[in-house]
């Protein structure tokens, strides 16, 4: 009777770390995170027709920390989670001779955290976002105008911000 309560009391004890078991936290690709700012570049001589960006490059004002895009008519860039502001300058035809003609843009938000799961922890979402340039008088300057498409950045299946030049 005895080895019979032990034997019981084991399969009780394995059945318990079998339930208690989780699958691997593991962040899956397809699950929504903090999206990034989606920038689409159009031309001021045929509006609404989209124009290719040569050589940009996107500088964290602060940092300096640098994006590249070679040849592109949108991009995607991040916006600071721990911040309501985020300072980029666009440099395009950076890899000019003379350096480029350069354009200070500066995003402002509010910021909204949801709890996504255990595996993925928060993502944030921008609301009330704004876009400035700064210093459009400047003769360097090459961007025409900015149009916030979207004030709350929520996914990156759409077009936030629409620049011409």
């Amino acid at each position: 009777m005895k080895k019979t309560g032990v034997n019981i009391l084991s399969i009780a004890f394995l059945i318990s770390l079998l339930i208690s078991c989780e699958r691997d936290d593991i962040c899956a690709e397809a699950t929504p995170t903090t999206p990034q700012l989606v920038i689409e570049f159009f031309s001021a001589d045929n509006p609404g027709q989209n124009r290719n960006v040569n050589d940009l490059a996107v500088i964290d004002f602060e940092r300096q920390d640098t994006l590249r895009f070679p040849r592109t008519s949108n991009i995607s860039i991040p916006l600071k989670t721990n911040e309501i502001e985020t300072k980029y300058i666009f440099n395009i035809n950076s890899n000019d001779e003379s350096g480029g003609r350069i354009d200070t843009l500066t995003f402002s938000y509010a910021t909204e955290e949801l709890y996504v799961n255990r595996a993925c922890g928060f993502k944030v979402n921008f609301i009330d976002f704004r876009a400035r340039q700064q210093n459009n008088d400047n003769p360097l300057s090459w961007i025409r105008d900015l149009e916030v498409n979207e004030n709350i950045i929520r996914n990156e299946s759409e077009t936030h911000l629409s620049i011409t030049y």
